[in-house]
């Protein structure tokens, strides 16, 4: 499923990402930084948990990440702050 880069927190290593169908994937980025608004490509519908490998669409390269959580937009952006 694709989903769009929509908050970062490079100090943090977090990131947010909003699925094709609204839900927001809370992410945490292991070595590689990806841009506010790149598209990637994850197992996002099956709502895996834990370390995963994402496709950056826009790089064309692989991203590890650890999947966090899926939740409302409001949590997310807390999460991004480090609330």
């Amino acid at each position: 499923m694709k989903a769009t880069i929509i908050g970062l927190n490079l100090n943090k290593g977090r990131a947010i990402a909003m699925t094709s169908d609204g839900e927001h994937v809370l992410l945490e980025l292991s070595t590689d930084e990806p841009e506010l608004h790149d598209e990637v490509n994850g197992d996002f519908d099956e709502h895996p948990f834990g370390d995963e490998i994402i496709y950056n669409i826009t790089s064309g390269t692989d991203m590890d990440v650890y999947i966090q959580d899926y939740c409302s937009e409001t949590i997310a952006y807390e999460y991004i702050k480090g609330l």
